[in-house]
């Protein structure tokens, strides 16, 4: 791993090259630790909304009426295609906050350290080749208001823009953010003049509308599809606790939006003129406003985009490249490594414009579509090894170790990847070739779909036999290598998670750990002024097969403060977490008075409730004076009441008492007395009677603040297993963790 590089060998140096040298990234292909992360999730919105905001964006939508389709029918089937490819593209961005890698080094848990060069060639040849397209349209836009030759103007275009790659990702973050604010409002003035002087023209009656269509959609889809092999090259800054649902949501928006908007003007513009071509097309449409205006727009639209987006392909060339050179010889992961491949990648586009500046375009459409014809099986088995096999848990020094658990030569990932390849051969369409399947259907190019399917299928059958947790024991030990813990959610020692779950006032935060495919997961629900932590002990006696979710209930640990307390709606934002994760149903435990909170949550959301165990619960509403804890608030404060509470508590084993002490949410007084009263208002009748799930009733012999007699009457109206520890108090999870486990284990054992 690199770390950061001195850049400037006097402490005391001010000098404007010093300066600037300090803002050059120092990051590659190697991780990002907590420390360094950064940035929000609604980021990855501008940033994909202007990657989008091109004029080749516009030339997908020329496709459909070249096919015959009507203008209404082509805008629909790039509209359908763009929400598609969109869609596979934004789940790839998840993987950036979580793992902190870029998105082709994570191929290596697939394909193998040497064997993910397969599909990293692919994305270097995509990447120079739409490097390629910059060059040569940004350098004939620049010569429609200024002499000289093109490729002249290509090769000043190539210069900024490994400028930009140099500098590094928050470089381009910023440019792609703001140019949108340059790029986007002339965009709207053009859609305007078009939708105003244009008129379209009807459609062939003589055209296969289904199959028109599905060529269409198809080319929509796999446009967006190609931008998979950057996403997470621009999210894997993000802290690891960023909300999966947020960075996926604000990936999709952004990049859906632009597509679908630029497809349709392509669209629009290609059923009404005689000729559809990007650049003299643009031109006239925006003339129309006044002489001059339309070679205005076609410069602003393109050249400074050309440039940023050049700037993310060379980026992406050298995270490849050097990821290929590190994976067949230990090469120094420092700055110079990241200059010299950006530096590479840029000669390379501008000598492969300067050898075909003429012929390159014609045969453009066959390039990209051939090397998305390579990209397309490695993004099923990427997906589907990240969401269903290994579940987003990876051992991340083990990507760079050829002697690690990921091995040289990843076969299953290899294999998938080759039969995918070969199931699209007969459904392939270019200038060149055309597969035998095509014909049958219309002309229709449904290659891409067929590669996702059978690669993904193919590689999750090859490890059908695996289970996320042999991979353990090495995730455990390259976590102690990082020297990363539950800070900003990252992973724990022992493989936890902490995770933020966005609502309307305010975020919950969880920690979480994730189970085998098919094991219904464990909601843990703390007592009261307590936090999630205080389950950690039994957590982690449970199989190692079984996932949990520990929630910090609004007010408590390190969720929000706004918003009321009461048990109705600590059971709709465990509801809401519940669903937020993608998780249909757990088995809900709850502790003293968040037992309440689990069964109002089961009465509410049968669906989501496997079953209900409850540990020393509250169930019935009691005088929150009784006790005297807030005369105790009140004179004490809360912090020392809540500690002389805790040490009565635990029973049994007073040094527990300590734990419990260490895990009380942080309140001030106000907060600490609200949440006590909407514990002790607590009226579970209604529910208890309403429940239909399985129910274990937990209680300690011991319990003074929620006496055994109230879990037996509760046990008695839900006709549930009562379960009394022996000389234990209020907190089994401090007091008697193991025989609380052992309960536990033993519960979802039977309803397994």
């Amino acid at each position: 791993m690199s770390s950061h590089v001195s850049v400037s060998s006097h402490p005391h140096s001010t000098s404007t090259p010093a300066r600037l040298l300090r803002m050059i990234e120092v990051r590659s292909i190697d991780y990002i630790p907590s420390s360094e992360r950064r940035g929000k999730a609604w980021h990855q919105a501008p940033f994909w909304f202007t990657g989008q905001l091109v004029v080749s964006t516009i030339i997908v939508g020329f496709i459909g009426p070249a096919q015959g389709l009507s203008v209404g029918l082509s805008i629909l089937a790039s509209a359908l295609g763009a929400l598609a490819g969109a869609f596979l593209m934004a789940f790839h961005a998840n993987q950036g906050p979580t793992m902190g890698l870029p998105q082709m080094v994570q191929s290596r848990a697939q394909f193998g350290v040497k064997g993910a060069a397969l599909p990293m060639l692919g994305a270097i040849f995509l990447y120079v080749g739409l490097s390629v397209f910059g060059v040569v349209l940004g350098g004939q836009a620049i010569s429609l208001v200024l002499p000289g030759p093109p490729l002249m103007w290509g090769a000043g275009i190539v210069v900024l823009a490994t400028l930009l790659a140099v500098v590094g990702h928050d470089l381009l973050h910023a440019v792609l953010r703001w140019l949108s604010y340059l790029v986007a409002p002339v965009f709207v003035v053009l859609t305007v003049l078009a939708l105003v002087h244009l008129h379209p023209q009807p459609a062939s009656g003589e055209t296969n509308t289904p199959a028109a269509m599905l060529v269409q959609f198809v080319a929509a889809a796999g446009y967006l599809l190609g931008y998979a092999v950057y996403v997470s090259d621009y999210s894997r800054y993000l802290p690891a606790s960023t909300s999966p649902r947020a960075v996926i949501g604000w990936t999709y928006l952004g990049a859906a939006t632009s597509a679908i908007w630029l497809m349709s003007l392509g669209s629009f513009i290609a059923s009404s003129v005689p000729v559809a071509d990007a650049l003299p097309n643009l031109r006239d449409i925006g003339d129309r406003l006044f002489p001059g205006f339309g070679t205005f727009a076609v410069v602003i639209t393109l050249v400074p985009s050309a440039i940023a987006l050049m700037g993310v392909n060379l980026y992406g060339t050298m995270l490849s490249g050097v990821s290929i050179a590190a994976g067949f010889r230990p090469i120094a992961l420092s700055v110079r490594a990241r200059v010299i491949g950006i530096v590479a990648g840029g000669a390379c586009a501008f000598l492969v414009a300067l050898a075909m500046p003429d012929a390159y375009l014609g045969a453009f459409n066959d390039f990209v579509t051939m090397v998305l014809y390579l990209l397309v099986p490695w993004s099923a088995v990427n997906l589907v090894d990240y969401y269903w096999v290994r579940r987003g848990r990876y051992a991340i020094t083990a990507l760079f170790d050829q002697n690690g658990i990921y091995g040289r030569w990843g076969v299953a990932g290899l294999v998938a990847y080759g039969l995918g390849f070969a199931a699209m051969i007969p459904f392939m369409s270019t200038g060149f070739f055309t597969g035998p399947a095509v014909p049958a259907l219309g002309g229709a190019d449904i290659a891409f779909a067929v590669g996702l399917l059978v690669a993904g299928g193919a590689y999750l059958v090859g490890n059908r036999g695996f289970h996320p947790s042999s991979e353990r024991p090495a995730i455990l030990a390259s976590l102690r290598l990082l020297g990363e813990g539950a800070n900003d959610g990252e992973h724990t020692a022992d493989d936890v998670e902490r995770r933020t779950v966005d609502t309307a006032t305010g975020p919950l935060s969880v920690l979480l750990r994730r189970g085998d495919e098919g094991t219904t997961p464990v909601l843990f629900l703390h007592p009261a002024n307590l936090s999630a932590r205080c389950w950690r002990m039994v957590a982690e006696r449970l199989p190692a097969d079984r996932g949990w979710i520990a929630l910090d209930l609004r007010g408590h640990g390190e969720s929000t403060r706004s918003g009321t307390y009461d048990v109705e709606g600590w059971a709709e934002d465990c509801a809401h977490v519940l669903t937020s994760l993608g998780v249909p149903r757990a088995h809900l435990v709850g502790g003293s008075a968040s037992a309440a909170v689990a069964v109002e949550l089961a009465a509410r959301h049968p669906d989501l409730a496997a079953s209900v165990v409850t540990v020393g619960g509250a169930f019935r509403p009691v005088d929150p004076e009784e006790g005297g804890l807030i005369e105790e608030i009140v004179a004490l404060g809360s912090d020392q009441a809540l500690r002389r509470h805790a040490a009565a508590e635990a029973v049994a084993v007073p040094e527990a008492a300590e734990e419990a002490i260490a895990d009380l949410s942080r309140n001030d007084d106000a907060t600490t007395i609200a949440i006590w009263r909407a514990a002790a208002a607590t009226d579970s009748e209604h529910a208890a009677a309403t429940l239909r799930r399985p129910v274990l009733v937990v209680v300690g012999e011991l319990d003074r603040t929620c006496p055994a007699e109230e879990s037996t009457w509760f046990a008695e109206v839900t006709g549930a297993r009562l379960e009394v520890l022996p000389g234990i108090g209020h907190l089994p999870m401090y007091e008697a963790p193991d025989d609380l486990a052992s309960l536990l284990t033993e519960h979802l054992r039977r309803l397994s």
